[in-house]
């Protein structure tokens, strides 16, 4: 019996010393590196918040991506937005103070006022060194993270080229012209244009012309010339496009051709080009074109490729749930989950297709730069300029109805003229106050 009782007491201390090695695992692992067990964590995500994206095309890939986060955090509802034409819909809500909790940034809101409006997400782990386009706020804080890495330029079917016996990529205007002629020749229309789509005019007044002139902002400044100079970047890029019309190689009903016959008519084969961002081509392959079937280069007689962010998300700073909006934001874009998920490319420099892009833009034997290092490079001086020409730029109106009014103009002489004359009011303007 003895021996018995002997047996028992061992078994039971050992049992004891298991029970408390476990109880004191679990004791520790809570308060030292966070707990998840059944006892209720204060850390633990817990609301609903609201996700906008401008692509409605990707409904189905957005939700399972908000499926997979959910199921991370079985207490949080991610609400998912999606808004086609962005722009003035979120530039409306900004002024209103009811932008969603993560959301994109509509581009009147400049990087100055981004404490204004939005979180600093600083603490997310996202910066110069990992993420293409890092742009801060005037207090140098990190607001947005931009969603993809792109460039403009001329996309192109390779068969339409062909087709039209178009053997090299053209390099110059006439060179552009002649091969918009002989594409026009086999029945094709050479070049969508989207007069209707005012966020594809805006590009033609405010990424292009420094596509063809760089010092553009510095010479009409500091050397007071007019914005719409026969040699300047501004009026290269409005002709371009009214060269375009002119020729009437593009569509035929400006008013109501809209995107979606655009992508349409790209995919078959009824229009070989498009000026537009470099992720397009990925949109077409959605629609089932091959990969290869579409290429992009330089828009003809333009001096640099100029690498820039695509639409930028954001916290809004009247979000009730900050710590959800944070985390959401940062498992969107580690391992690419936002990019591959509507099929752009992505904005972190480890990327493959970032590499794969790079070198194909070296055979383009152009200056190429990124927004980032051009804002990373200016100083004090040349912000200033900077801001100064945005707000000329403002009280001209040189925006996507003026590139409108202009490619249509039977005459732009007096346009010119007129754009001229504000723009010299509004330079004396601006000093007369700085003073």
């Amino acid at each position: 019996m003895k021996k018995y009782y002997k047996l028992v007491k061992i078994i039971t201390s050992f049992m004891l010393t298991i029970l408390v090695g476990i109880y004191g695992f679990v004791f520790l692992n809570k308060y030292i590196v966070g707990y998840s067990g059944d006892d209720k964590s204060n850390n633990e995500l817990d609301g609903s918040v609201t996700f906008v994206s401008n692509r409605i095309d990707k409904s189905n890939e957005l939700n399972s991506l908000i499926k997979e986060f959910e199921k991370m955090h079985p207490k949080v509802k991610i609400n998912l937005e999606l808004i086609g034409d962005v722009e003035e819909i979120l530039e409306r809500r900004a002024v209103a103070g009811e932008l969603a909790d993560i959301t994109l940034v509509p581009g009147a809101i400049d990087t100055e006022e981004y404490n204004k409006y939005f979180l600093q997400i600083d603490d997310l782990g996202f910066n110069d060194e990992n993420i293409y386009n890092y742009t801060t706020g005037k207090d140098n804080k990190l607001y947005t993270l931009s969603t993809s890495m792109l460039w403009e330029g001329v996309i192109y079917n390779k068969e339409i080229f062909k087709d039209a016996n178009i053997k090299e990529i053209p390099k110059t205007k006439k060179e552009f012209f002649e091969a918009c002629q002989k594409i026009k020749e086999i029945g094709v229309t050479p070049i969508a244009l989207n007069y209707k789509q005012q966020w594809v005019m805006s590009m033609w007044s405010d990424s292009i012309p420094y596509l063809f002139d760089s010092n553009l902002e510095e010479n009409t400044i500091t050397k007071s010339e007019n914005i719409f100079d026969y040699e300047n970047g501004v009026y290269k890029s409005l002709q371009f496009i009214r060269e375009i019309f002119k020729n009437k190689y593009c569509e035929n009903d400006l008013y109501n051709y809209d995107w979606q016959q655009c992508k349409n008519d790209l995919i078959n084969k009824r229009s070989a080009m498009i000026v537009w961002n470099s992720d397009f081509k990925y949109q077409l392959e959605d629609m089932g074109a091959y990969k290869e079937e579409f290429g992009i280069f330089p828009i003809p007689e333009s001096n640099i490729i100029n690498i820039v962010g695509d639409y930028k998300f954001a916290i809004s700073k009247n979000t009730k749930h900050p710590d959800i909006s944070k985390e959401f934001l940062k498992f969107m874009f580690n391992d690419d989950r936002y990019a591959k998920a509507v099929n752009i490319m992505s904005s972190l420099k480890g990327s493959e297709r970032n590499i794969e892009m790079l070198k194909e833009l070296e055979t383009f034997n152009l200056p190429i730069q990124t927004q980032e290092s051009v804002i990373k490079n200016k100083d004090n001086k040349e912000l200033e300029i900077h801001n100064e020409y945005s707000n000329i730029k403002n009280d001209v109106g040189l925006n996507s109805d003026f590139v409108q009014k202009y490619v249509i103009a039977s005459d732009t002489k007096s346009i010119i003229e007129e754009a001229n004359k504000k723009c010299a009011e509004s330079r004396t303007r601006i000093r007369e106050h700085s003073q």
